[in-house]
């Protein structure tokens, strides 16, 4: 893709979202002129929202979620090998960084995955199937 802040357009629209034992939507929107991406996570005990930026300066996407549970995450990170991985800046209470990773991307379709470093790879934490909403 030669405009990296297009990066993130495989994401727009509305997904149904699931996973073992789960299900919800998501919601995903261009606003401020289409520079941002707002994003809208609805399932029973987990609602959140995210915000993401492209940074041209630092050639970068930055992403901060925020959710009902109390938790947040500031991330960052690059389309790579047909993938948009995204990872947090900081360890956590653990030492662990996060890991968030669309990959699979289809125009009706991708895998996301949520993982934590473990040595030199990642531990799988959740993953959920989206499909594009039909209605």
């Amino acid at each position: 893709m030669d405009d990296p802040r297009r990066q993130f357009d495989f994401w727009l629209g509305r997904w149904q979202a699931r996973w073992n034992g789960g299900a919800g939507t998501n919601v995903v929107e261009a606003v401020c002129e289409g520079r941002v991406i707002r994003e809208s996570f609805d399932a029973p005990g987990l609602v959140g929202t995210s915000i993401s930026v492209y940074d041209a300066a630092a050639e970068r996407w930055v992403q901060t979620w925020m959710d009902s549970q109390g938790s947040w995450f500031h991330l960052t990170g690059t389309m790579r090998d047909g993938a948009m991985e995204l990872f947090t800046t900081e360890p956590d209470a653990d030492g662990c960084r996060k890991r968030m990773r669309f990959a699979a991307i289809a125009a009706d379709r991708f895998e996301w995955t949520w993982s934590r470093s473990a040595g030199d790879g990642w531990d799988p934490l959740w993953r959920i199937d989206y499909t594009r909403a039909t209605a």
